[in-house]
């Protein structure tokens, strides 16, 4: 069975906090393992396996689900080759986008870049970096962009993308900032759209924000010292767990408490240059999002 919705974006817009709530519904079908995100018809390496691989990885437990989904916030951002990959494999599917301020996201994506280990610039310095260093990605990262922070909030842009492709019913937008502030209002819209039973009692998830690193180049010298085991570690920092059992011996604890105490469990205010920079930067396509939106984005600032 494939799925007949999907979360598609955006990156750092509360799709995980979305997607973690509404699986609780005993109607929706949503893979236990969130992350990585499937991101099976935006990078061309795994839509290149095929569609039978894609079901069986994802979608080999279903059982008496009516909404089958799955969440990958690269989508929106995948435009018209995305759009259309998904219309081939799945014409009558439904599409759920979670927009956030793109200012504040591009910020977001940034600090997650940074925590990730892959960005030793400041926030200023990528911005006045990025075109060039967008030219220079090769191979898979020409994909991925991870240096693309403010290219994946076009919304407008990438949402006249899918609406080439797909009629206005298949489509849910919402806004970010509401699913926080009024989340079961926007879970029953969720619900209604996906044709399931509205009257559901859900818990809210945790919402883990980024972490905010202290210094980036210290950030990208754990990553290589950790390799495959950072993530890990990252992530059980994130949730206040402990992350010393990922130690093997006596210099890792060091190293994990040293990049510990490179972390600061608290958003790091943005440069009101940045800001500035960035609203002129999207105040077209903001003003082009209004045909696409039922709700207000005047506080987008």
């Amino acid at each position: 069975m494939l799925p007949n919705f999907i979360i598609g974006g955006v990156a750092a817009g509360g799709t995980s906090f979305l997607a973690s709530a509404i699986s609780q519904h005993p109607e929706v079908y949503l893979p236990k393992k969130m992350r990585p995100e499937p991101h099976y018809f935006y990078k061309s390496w795994e839509y290149a396996k095929g569609l039978s691989y894609y079901e069986k990885k994802y979608f080999d437990n279903i059982k008496h689900e009516k909404a089958i989904g799955e969440k990958s916030a690269s989508y929106l951002f995948g435009g018209l080759v995305t759009a259309r990959r998904i219309k081939k494999a799945l014409p009558n599917i439904k599409l759920i986008f979670a927009l956030r301020n793109p200012i504040e996201r591009t910020y977001a994506t940034y600090r997650y870049t940074v925590m990730q280990g892959l960005e030793e610039l400041s926030f200023e310095e990528a911005l006045e970096n990025e075109n060039t260093r967008i030219k220079k990605q090769d191979g898979i990262w020409k994909e991925i962009q991870p240096y693309n922070y403010t290219g994946r909030g076009f919304y407008a842009k990438q949402l006249k993308e899918y609406f080439k492709v797909f009629n206005k019913e298949q489509i849910l937008i919402l806004k970010s900032e509401d699913i926080y502030k009024n989340p079961y209002e926007n879970f029953q819209k969720i619900f209604a759209f996906l044709n399931i039973n509205q009257h559901i009692s859900l818990k809210l998830p945790p919402h883990f924000t980024n972490l905010s690193v202290k210094d980036p180049k210290l950030q990208k010298y754990f990553r290589n010292f950790f390799g495959k085991k950072f993530d890990l570690i990252i992530e059980s920092i994130r949730k206040e767990n402990n992350p010393l059992i990922y130690a093997d011996n006596n210099t890792e604890k060091l190293k994990i408490i040293e990049l510990r105490q490179n972390l600061v469990h608290k958003k790091l205010p943005m440069s009101e240059y940045a800001r500035k920079y960035l609203l002129e930067i999207f105040h077209q396509d903001m003003s082009e999002l209004l045909q696409y939106i039922d709700f207000d984005i005047s506080d987008w600032r």
